[in-house]
């Protein structure tokens, strides 16, 4: 099949809208338009719905709620999406080099990655102790026995990957129900959503993932924010125990073992660097071995 732009609807959702007009203006001055523009927000904004743009409002401030409501609003004659967090923005010939490239893919693609230039920290930082930790891998977009995930920063062009960014990808609507109809944990903000809805495609469904090495978006803040100290330790728990759903729920293809040696480990020597440091960060690693230790069959989800 080949696919045209208008085949295409980009899902945003947003908080606050603190950075909606960015990436809808950088939308707006495509070299190729696209058929829908689905913007969904916790909070009532001036944007004026049209038959391309739609702006829906809930009080849900969850991203992976705000894009499953976000489906619900797309047109029949849609075949592909793109989630877009609304903190990128996008090269000029993103959606027009987008479409190219799934005109070319392998018919058993059913995600694609954009490259950004966000980068969370050096790959290249801490080579040994990532390896004798089990989180670290001379590949990038790979998820490791230990349920670790190799980020998506690479000099190299990158092909075929284990996981896309939640925020940052296409996908074929046909598949979408397989990737996307799964249970996701009940928390305040969406946490590893990428991995628990993007790993499992390779694994059972026997599709692919591949990065685009010609798409291009581009970070609007990447400032990390000022927690305190039961904010770092909330967000540090929430995440481990999120993480231990995740090799839970794969648990064939990754190992406990490896994940409790791996978390543990990384977690002590983040409170040992950070206490030298002074650093409240050291709550975030204190909040991640407590996490592990939850109970997550009675947790509830979405």
């Amino acid at each position: 099949m080949m696919y045209k732009s208008s085949d295409l609807a980009i899902i945003i959702p947003t908080v606050n809208c603190q950075n909606i007009q960015n990436s809808l203006d950088s939308i707006k001055q495509q070299t190729k338009k696209v058929g829908q523009t689905i913007i969904i927000s916790n909070k009532k904004n001036n944007i004026k719905s049209s038959k391309r743009i739609i702006f829906s409002y809930t009080s849900r401030s969850n991203q992976v709620f705000q894009r499953n409501h976000g489906l619900n609003l797309i047109n029949k004659k849609i075949k592909l999406i793109l989630q877009l967090d609304d903190k990128f923005y996008l090269h000029k010939k993103a959606i027009e080099n987008l479409i190219n490239e799934w005109n070319i893919a392998d018919e058993n693609v059913a995600g694609i990655g954009i490259k950004s230039n966000l980068k969370y920290h050096n790959p290249d930082q801490f080579k040994f102790l990532k390896y004798i930790t089990l989180t670290g891998s001379e590949y990038s977009g790979k998820v490791l026995i230990s349920g670790f995930n190799i980020p998506l920063i690479s000099k190299n062009k990158l092909k075929d990957v284990d996981w896309l960014q939640g925020g940052l990808s296409s996908w074929k609507l046909e598949h979408v129900p397989s990737i996307f109809n799964r249970n996701y944990p009940l928390v305040k903000w969406s946490i590893l959503e990428d991995l628990i809805f993007s790993f499992h495609i390779k694994k059972v469904k026997k599709f692919k993932l591949q990065m685009s090495n010609g798409l291009k978006a581009f970070v609007i803040q990447s400032t990390l924010k000022n927690y305190n100290v039961s904010e770092f330790f909330y967000r540090g728990y929430e995440y481990g125990r999120m993480h231990k759903v995740f090799v839970y729920q794969n648990k064939n293809e990754l190992s406990k073992i490896a994940f409790f040696y791996s978390y543990i480990t990384t977690s002590v020597l983040g409170i040992l660097w950070c206490s030298l440091k002074f650093n409240r960060k050291l709550f975030f690693y204190v909040g991640r071995l407590n996490g592990i230790c939850a109970n997550v069959k009675k947790i509830k989800v979405l």
